[in-house]
């Protein structure tokens, strides 16, 4: 069983467009979508928007699937002057960037770190090159915060100068995974760039492109994983 994980509804769409026949199922008041895809069996499910839905997403799919690997896709801002909108990030890691206990700790209670696994990257990069879509490879940073203006943003990158992009699911999808000694990469394409003054997309636009892209990228990754 391989999970997917989508931070937005159009993401949700747009795997189901590419996945035929998707059983709609709902458990603990969450809605799942279970299909197979080349006679490997899948599991789609929305998480919402933050740490705490995202755990709950997580826990809940683990409960009812056990998935073998687990895939989160989703949007991110970029914080790096030589990425662009559109380009996407896959985590080789994940930190929670607003955990902090340095008041006790010292530096090592900034962020709750999470390793993606290494052979589903390698294979996320396959994919990114097959399709000529353009990849980097790195740190997601991941808090319940929206990261935007010079002070946050310059806060972010001091704290944890590594991070490639900002976003609100990951760390905790990456954090329950690891718990449950579930396999998992994460997958974000970046709707903005925030060291950039203007962006050639608006979000609608970056939206039904971005969405689109990612589901035909989960879908080869699955054919993939399935041979």
């Amino acid at each position: 069983m391989i999970a997917i994980i989508a931070a937005m509804q159009s993401e949700v769409d747009e795997m189901l467009k590419l996945i035929k026949n998707a059983k709609k199922v709902c458990k603990d008041e969450i809605t799942f979508w279970e299909a197979q895809v080349n006679q490997q069996s899948v599991v789609i499910m929305l998480s919402g928007v933050g740490k705490g839905h995202a755990a709950i997403a997580a826990t809940c799919l683990i409960h009812h699937y056990q998935p073998q690997y687990i895939i989160n896709i989703g949007t991110a801002g970029g914080l790096c002057a030589e990425e662009e909108v559109l380009d996407v990030v896959i985590a080789s890691e994940v930190v929670q960037h607003d955990y902090d206990t340095s008041a006790l700790d010292g530096q090592s209670g900034l962020g709750l770190l999470f390793q993606a696994d290494a052979a589903l990257c390698d294979l996320c990069k396959h994919v990114c090159e097959q399709m000529k879509v353009r990849y980097h490879f790195g740190l997601i940073a991941s808090g319940d915060q929206f990261i935007s203006g010079d002070e946050s943003v310059q806060l972010l990158k001091q704290r944890f100068p590594k991070a490639l992009c900002a976003e609100m699911e990951a760390g905790t999808i990456a954090q329950t995974a690891a718990h449950f000694h579930i396999p998992f990469v994460i997958l974000r394409s970046l709707s903005d760039i925030t060291v950039h003054q203007n962006n050639h997309l608006t979000f609608q636009e970056y939206v039904c492109v971005a969405a689109s892209r990612s589901a035909r990228m989960c879908l080869e990754i699955i054919k993939e994983i399935a041979c």
